[in-house]
C-alpha cells in the first residue's frame, strides 16, 4: 500500500550566475527534506532580464514564500501472515 510522505522546510531565495544565464537559487534554511539532500535547485531566468529585475523577483519571493513542501510516495510494507490471508479469503 502506498502513502504520501510530506516534508516541509523554510527557504530563502538569492540571485546566482553560474557563468551563463541569471538563476534564482532556492536556498533551504535547514537540510530537513530527505529527497533534497545534496540537491541545488534554481530557476533559470529569460535572457535579457537584468540583475536589478532578478533582484526584484527575489525580493518578492522572499517576502511571500515561507517554505517548500515536498510530497513523495512511499511504500508501506505490511507483514501479513499466511493464516490471515486464508481467513480473509474464506471470509
Amino acid at each position: 500500500m502506498a502513502t504520501n510522505k510530506i516534508e516541509k522546510a523554510s527557504v530563502g531565495f538569492g540571485v546566482g550566475r553560474q557563468g551563463g544565464p541569471t538563476v534564482i537559487e532556492v536556498r533551504l534554511h535547514h537540510d530537513t527534506i530527505s529527497a533534497l539532500k545534496g540537491v541545488q535547485l534554481g530557476f533559470e531566468l529569460l535572457n535579457g532580464i537584468s540583475a536589478a529585475q532578478a533582484q526584484k523577483i527575489v525580493d518578492v519571493l522572499n517576502e511571500n514564500v515561507v517554505g517548500v513542501v515536498v510530497s513523495s510516495a512511499s511504500e508501506i510494507k505490511t507483514d501479513v501472515k499466511k493464516d490471515d490471508k486464508t481467513q480473509a479469503a474464506s471470509g
